[in-house]
C-alpha cells in the first residue's frame, strides 16, 4: 500500500510542516556545498531551495553555516534548520554522544545558539520556526525550549539516561505542599512552552527517536507511515526522506467519485479532491466532475455514468 493511501500521511503532505522537512534536508546539503566550494556554496544551496519550494524562499547567508541554515519565506517568516549527523564528522559524533549521556553543555547547541542570537538581534519580533532532523532536531528542540520558539522536529533523539535522571529527581525531590494555584501556573507554563512544538516520527521502530512515543508528554508527537523506498534500509526509519517529498514524484492520488441521488436529481462529488490536487504531479481534472449531471456532454462524465 502506498503512503498516499494513508490519511495521516496525506494530511501531513498538505501541512506546512513538510516545508520544515525540506529545509532540514537542505541543511545537510549546505554543509557539503560549503566543504566543496565556500565561494559558490550559497548559490548552490539557493538552487536546491528553488527546486524544493514552489514559492520564493531565500537563503540568508549571514545566519547560515555548516551547522545551520536560515531561510526567509515569502510571508516574511523564517525557518532555521539545524543540520543532523554526518557520520564522518567527529564533532557530530561528539554532539550525539553528549545527547546520549544528557550532557547539558552540548557543543552543537552552543554553536547554533550564537547564530540564533545574532538572528534575533536583527529580527527580534519575526515569526521563526526552529527545525531539524536527528541531531539537528535535538539541537533545535533545546533552543526552542530555552527561548520559547516554534518547533517542528523529525526523528528527534531521546536519551534513556535523561529519562532515568528525571525519574530520580522526582523521587528525591522534597515533598512540597502543592496548591491549586501552583498546579495551574505549572500547567500554563508547560502549555505556553510546548503548545507549538511538534515531533514527527515514523510508525516503525527507530532506536534513536521512538522513545518519544512513550516518555515525551510535553510535545505533540505525530507518527506517520514509513515510506516504502526506505523499508529495505537498515536505518530506514530514521531517514529524513520519510518526511520530504522525495520519492513521491511518480505517485498520484486517484479522485474518488461519489454518486448521490436526491429525488429526481443525481449529483457527483469528489470528497478527496483537495488531496488529489495536492498530491505530487496529479493530473486529474476534477473541476469537470462537479458538472456531471445525467447526460452531461463531458467525455469523462460519460465514462463515469457508464461505470456507476
Amino acid at each position: 500500500m502506498s503512503e498516499l493511501d494513508d490519511p495521516l500521511f496525506v494530511q501531513y503532505m498538505q501541512s506546512d510542516d513538510i516545508a520544515m522537512a525540506e529545509a532540514s534536508k537542505i541543511a545537510y546539503a549546505h554543509e557539503l556545498n560549503v566543504n566543496a566550494n565556500p565561494t559558490t556554496a550559497n548559490e548552490e544551496t539557493q538552487k536546491l531551495i528553488n527546486e524544493r519550494f514552489t514559492e520564493p524562499h531565500f537563503l540568508m547567508p549571514t545566519f547560515s553555516n555548516k551547522n545551520v541554515i536560515t531561510i526567509e519565506r515569502p510571508n516574511k517568516e523564517y525557518i532555521m534548520a539545524v543540520r543532523g549527523t554526518r557520520i564522518t564528522n567527529p564533532n557530530d559524533l561528539a554532539a550525539d554522544a553528549q545527547i546520549l549521556i544528557n550532557d547539558k553543555n552540548n557543543i552543537r547547541v552552543n554553536s547554533v545558539k550564537e547564530v540564533y542570537k545574532s538572528f534575533r538581534a536583527e529580527e527580534p519580533t519575526a515569526k521563526l520556526t526552529l527545525t531539524g532532523h536527528s541531531l539537528g532536531a535535538g539541537v533545535a528542540h533545546e533552543l526552542a525550549n530555552q527561548y520559547g520558539e516554534r518547533y517542528v522536529g523529525f526523528n528527534t533523539p531521546s536519551s534513556p539516561i535523561a529519562l532515568v535522571e528525571t525519574a530520580i529527581n522526582l523521587r528525591t525531590k522534597p515533598i512540597q505542599t502543592i496548591t491549586t494555584k501552583t498546579i495551574s501556573a505549572l500547567n500554563d507554563k508547560i502549555t505556553n512552552k510546548h503548545s507549538q512544538h511538534k515531533i514527527y516520527l515514523t510508525q516503525n521502530l527507530d532506536v534513536i527517536s521512538s522513545l518519544n512515543k512513550y516518555t515525551n508528554f510535553e510535545d505533540t508527537i505525530i507518527s506517520i507511515p514509513q515510506k516504502q523506498e526506505t523499508l529495505h534500509q537498515w536505518t530506514g526509519s530514521h531517514n529524513i526522506d520519510n518526511f520530504t517529498r522525495s520519492g513521491l514524484d511518480n505517485k498520484k492520488l486517484k479522485p474518488k467519485i461519489v454518486k448521490t441521488k436526491r429525488g429526481l436529481n443525481t449529483y457527483y462529488s469528489t470528497p478527496n479532491a483537495e488531496d488529489v490536487r495536492r498530491s505530487a504531479n496529479s493530473v486529474a481534472h476534477i473541476d469537470e466532475f462537479e458538472n456531471c449531471y445525467p447526460g452531461a456532454p463531458f467525455e469523462k462524465c460519460k465514462k463515469i455514468n457508464k461505470k456507476l
